[in-house]
């Protein structure tokens, strides 16, 4: 996942949150190889939240899961394949629907960010066609479909057993001001789980449309345009982050459907 060096956690538990810092096999200091967030992870987190649930001074019915990045395919893929999972919701910052096909499309598109990655991912030079066949990101091939699958969160957020908030900034940290991954993953959300869904403060349970998204509000960084993955503002991020981890734990706004 995608985390910041931050206060955030300290500013939960003097609300009363408690937080768990989560690193699946193969990350940090866990054991193991890393499995870049497909079935393995997944299983994971699942166990965590097991046992998390399962502590004496822990709310059973008061569980979030908060996601950084790619690690919504980690979450979504954990609350699909396990539906009875003690989860009351859960919070994403700004994942991509399914990375590899996510590329495929802004290549497609013509997008700025699609190209500016790969030739990231080709230390630094446009690829050829036969590079860009052989690009690899999060452990797989960009266009090994088969790969993706297990990585989808647009997937798995069809199925998802639980509310669902996307924390999203106008200028994305990958994506830049290109939006069809959140409308990916919120549009199945809200169609096809059947569960409440919201982008940042807007009207919960709407279906975005590419030629709508300018009637919705989106968040700016506190030191003004976002210039780079690098440069992301983690106070920018944290701030907003927090006051949306306190409205689903205690105004609980999914259950006023």
């Amino acid at each position: 996942m995608y985390a910041f060096q931050s206060e955030l956690p300290t500013h939960l538990l003097e609300k009363g949150i408690i937080t768990v810092d989560f690193a699946p096999q193969g990350r940090d200091i866990s054991e193991g190889e890393d499995n870049h967030h497909g079935y393995v992870h997944q299983d994971d987190l699942k166990a965590l939240v097991d046992f998390v649930s399962g502590l004496s001074f822990v709310e059973k019915d008061n569980i979030g899961i908060l996601s950084y990045s790619f690690g919504i395919a980690l979450a979504t893929g954990a609350l699909a394949r396990y539906p009875d999972i003690p989860v009351a919701f859960l919070i994403d910052w700004e994942g991509p629907s399914s990375p590899g096909k996510d590329i495929q499309r802004g290549l497609e598109m013509d997008e700025a960010w699609a190209h500016e990655l790969v030739q990231f991912l080709n230390n630094d030079r446009e690829p050829t066609p036969e590079e860009l066949s052989q690009l690899m990101l999060h452990g797989g091939s960009i266009f090994d479909e088969e790969y993706w699958e297990e990585r989808d969160a647009s997937r798995f957020a069809a199925h998802l057993p639980c509310p669902y908030l996307r924390v999203q900034f106008e200028q994305d940290h990958a994506q830049g001001p290109y939006k069809y991954h959140m409308m990916n993953i919120v549009n199945a959300v809200t169609a096809e789980s059947g569960q409440w869904s919201r982008v940042n403060d807007n009207p919960a349970n709407i279906i975005y449309s590419e030629g709508e998204l300018s009637k919705y509000h989106f968040h700016t960084y506190h030191e003004g345009e976002f210039a780079g993955l690098s440069s992301v503002d983690s106070e920018s991020v944290n701030s907003v982050l927090l006051a949306y981890i306190e409205e689903m734990f205690f105004s609980k706004p999914y259950q006023e459907r």
